[in-house]
């Protein structure tokens, strides 16, 4: 499932790009629900929501991190359909926005809700994928907590 889930997220990441890049101009917004939702393509040199514009080169190093900690977390522990959704989701966001870099210098983003810094699919997989983890440890923390549990003899 890990892999399947971060080649749908990639593919998909990479053809709405291909499609904003070639139907869009640059900075241009498409209404779609207005004055909510448009369809906005810009050009992210920074990081996360714009920051360190034209340092965007720095996610670089930290997305190899992050592709060989999940492959090898894999490898190695073999974990629930759960974690394998939530950091494939993460892989193939990551991919999605590195490959962007690599080849452009950039990522292309293209939904903008207009109060949201514009966003694209990579984007959505990444921030959902780390929510639907930190909910998994701390939920699950909770359920592994027995309160029926007698006390540990000292």
């Amino acid at each position: 499932m890990f892999w399947r889930v971060a080649l749908t997220v990639f593919v998909v990441d990479q053809l709405t790009k291909f499609w904003a890049t070639a139907s869009l101009n640059l900075d241009q917004s498409l209404p779609v629900w207005p004055p909510y939702f448009y369809l906005t393509l810009t050009h992210n040199t920074g990081i996360a929501f714009g920051m360190l514009e034209g340092r965007g080169w720095l996610t670089i190093p930290l997305t190899l991190a992050v592709v060989g900690g999940l492959m090898w977390y894999h490898y190695r522990h073999k974990p629930s359909r759960g974690v394998q959704l939530l950091t494939g989701l993460l892989l193939g966001g990551a991919l999605g926005n590195f490959i962007d870099r690599l080849r452009l210098g950039y990522v292309v983003d293209m939904f903008d809700f207009v109060v949201w810094p514009v966003f694209n699919v990579a984007d959505m997989a990444i921030t959902g994928s780390l929510i639907g983890l930190m909910a998994l440890q701390f939920w699950g923390a909770r359920q592994a907590e027995t309160p029926n549990a007698p006390e540990e003899i000292r």
